[in-house]
């Protein structure tokens, strides 16, 4: 338990973020950073910037160029994970799980093969995010994968920017129109392929159902932008749910253990 629970000291979100970004600052783009070889320091420092699309600096600190921004110090340690050796990497992940565990409250942020996430129930993101990011990495379904995690990204970045929820759906939903083109053998579009797709699942008259109308519901949203028809504005928790229908569907579809 930590000092401030241990004596009711009440910490906001806001606060813990900072505390976060100052704690990254002294202990991955510092300490870690200065325990690497030279050549590797400078290369991953340069590919971070450039990961951030900012120019890189000679002679001026990681942290000084990164900033304080909360969202641009996770895209930078994301950046950063990608530059280095996977040597060095197994030690930046557990350096970035012992701050994230450091922190006072959720800050809404969990780490996971070397990119960031949003938090929502603790056992569903499990269930539902996690274990299908393991199987479609396991499977090298990278056109399954890649959209799933896009969606991630976007999630992750709604809370300043919400313009960025639509795409959350349409990129859910590519993830499962990419599976089910993989599990059908049928390289047509999901509305075209919902119903082969369906009988392939081994599940109960009751979920085919609720697949059918997450399908239908995803197809009308990716398409209808226009002014004619524009989308539907959705909340946070839908979707949030809607990120977590597809976490269902995709472990319906992949029934198998989750891989050691």
């Amino acid at each position: 338990m930590n000092f401030e629970s241990r004596f009711d000291i009440p910490v906001d979100r806001t606060e813990a973020r900072r505390r976060f970004v100052n704690r990254v600052h002294n202990e991955i783009f510092t300490s870690f950073l200065f325990g690497l070889p030279d050549n590797l320091r400078y290369l991953a420092s340069r590919y971070t910037m450039t990961a951030l699309g900012e120019p890189y600096q000679s002679g001026v600190s990681l942290s000084t160029q990164v900033g304080e921004d909360f969202f641009t110090v996770l895209k930078a340690l994301e950046a950063f994970f990608f530059a280095l050796q996977a040597y060095y990497q197994q030690y930046f992940a557990k350096d970035i799980e012992r701050v994230l565990k450091l922190s006072e409250t959720d800050i809404g942020i969990q780490w996971a093969n070397g990119h960031f996430y949003r938090t929502g129930a603790l056992l569903l993101d499990k269930a539902l995010v996690n274990d299908p990011l393991h199987w479609l990495r396991a499977k090298k379904l990278n056109s399954v994968l890649e959209p799933f995690e896009k969606g991630l990204n976007h999630f992750l970045s709604a809370s300043q920017r919400p313009e960025l929820y639509s795409d959350v759906i349409t990129d859910m939903h590519e993830a499962l129109e990419a599976l089910a083109k993989i599990i059908t053998g049928r390289d047509m579009d999901l509305s075209a392929n919902r119903d082969s797709f369906i009988s392939t699942i081994r599940c109960a008259d009751q979920f085919k159902k609720i697949l059918a109308q997450y399908i239908d519901f995803g197809c009308r949203y990716r398409h209808a932008p226009g002014e004619s028809k524009p989308r539907s504005t959705l909340s946070e928790g839908e979707v949030e749910s809607f990120v977590y229908l597809t976490g269902i569907f995709i472990r319906l579809a992949i029934p198998q253990k989750t891989p050691d």
